[in-house]
């Protein structure tokens, strides 16, 4: 059976998580951005400063966006976890054609792709480095602004490598991210916008979340929604 125009909606992003993204998103650029600056120092000394001030405040930021979904979407959190740290044979499949991206638009051809549930296996690797990168960039990122001389030496020198590292690693990622993102435009739109997905991209993209978890759409034309 094909689902190719089955447009009936399904709700894969409720709003808190919207919401959540949306600071997330607000907060990591300037930190990326003023976290390059600060590292490669190219500005005058009030640039620096500036640079510095708004690193600290989009840090405060993304820290309370985070203990606030903790705390109001506890369940949410958990269910994020268990799927990016799921592993099986299906992600080393993945992994091994790169979910096909490289030969669509390198070579223009289609590949098979093993069957994805909520999460695709690149989604689920990005999503464990925001998971433990995040949280290094917030716990290391508070002792050194608030600490920084109350702290041993040692454990502030390590803070801040941790703290270089795990920013470096999630800037790299994030031109990838946003740019897959946009090409899966009605992903992007679910995420961004209204939280929904045609049923035949979430068919053919993510078909065993299709399979095991989405509830049927009512009689009444409700929308189908997601775990």
């Amino acid at each position: 059976m094909t689902h190719q125009h089955d447009m009936r909606p399904i709700q894969k992003h409720p709003l808190n998580v919207r919401i959540f993204h949306y600071i997330l998103l607000l907060s990591f650029l300037p930190l990326a951005a003023t976290g390059l600056l600060l590292y490669f120092k190219p500005l005058s000394q009030a640039g620096m400063q500036l640079t510095y001030d708004i690193h600290i405040i989009a840090g405060v930021v993304m820290a309370l966006d985070a203990v606030a979904f903790t705390l109001m979407a506890f369940d949410r959190v958990v269910l994020f976890v268990s799927r990016v740290f799921s592993f099986s044979s299906r992600d080393v499949k993945w992994f091994m054609v790169l979910g096909g991206y490289p030969q669509k638009f390198l070579l223009g051809k289609k590949v098979p792709v093993p069957p994805m549930n909520k999460y695709n296996s690149g989604q689920k690797l990005f999503g464990a480095c925001v998971l433990i990168g995040g949280t290094i960039l917030i716990l290391s990122g508070l002792v050194l602004w608030l600490i920084p001389h109350a702290a041993p030496r040692d454990v502030v020198y390590f803070l801040g490598q941790a703290h270089l590292i795990s920013g470096l690693v999630l800037t790299a990622f994030l031109p990838v991210h946003l740019f897959l993102a946009v090409y899966r435009f009605d992903d992007f739109k679910a995420m961004m916008v209204h939280g929904n997905v045609p049923y035949h991209d979430a068919a053919e993209y993510t078909p065993l979340w299709v399979e095991k978890e989405i509830v049927p759409v009512t009689a009444n034309g409700e929308p189908a929604t997601g775990k």
